[in-house]
């Protein structure tokens, strides 16, 4: 039996094989590439993403030297809050916003000023910041509105 962890970071996407018993069989590794289109932009391609998991996890499998049928239970972790929008059909829209994008300043204050901070952090827990999805939908809204009528929806990494 194998296991299979998937990990789409902000630097990687990252896949290891494991056994039962929980050692390290293999692991394998994709560079992704952050982009600053503007200062204090932070956005990745999903596309790319993908393409790294559908070479990295065959990769991962040949190193640990089994197959897919092998494999018992696949784990996915993603860098979260990153903001990915898909149309209807199920294509990206546009490039992720990462949760380092600070593009939504007047958004995040917007969003302070209209809510319970004390009640969402309790909610949710998280406070209102530039990692929120709330202020960076708003900002696309506002500057981006052709983006927002394609998008059919929200997802995360």
């Amino acid at each position: 039996m194998v296991l299979l962890g998937i990990d789409i970071g902000t630097t990687a996407t990252k896949v290891i094989a494991i056994d039962a018993e929980g050692h390290l069989m293999a692991e394998t590794e994709r560079s992704s590439a952050l982009c600053s289109p503007q200062p204090g932009w932070a956005e990745e391609d999903p596309e790319e993403w993908w393409a790294n998991v559908c070479t990295a996890v065959p990769a991962c499998l040949r190193s640990a030297q089994v197959t897919a049928e092998e494999v018992a239970a696949v784990g996915v972790s993603g860098m979260t809050p990153a903001l990915v929008l898909l149309d209807a059909q199920g294509c990206v829209v546009r490039p992720s916003i990462q949760q380092n994008d600070a593009r939504a300043v007047k958004e995040i204050e917007e969003f302070r000023g209209r809510t319970d901070e004390k009640d969402i952090l309790q909610r949710t827990g998280s406070a209102i910041t530039q990692q929120s999805i709330g202020p960076k939908l708003l900002w696309l809204r506002r500057h981006e509105p052709e983006t927002m009528v394609q998008a059919a929806r929200v997802m995360g990494s």
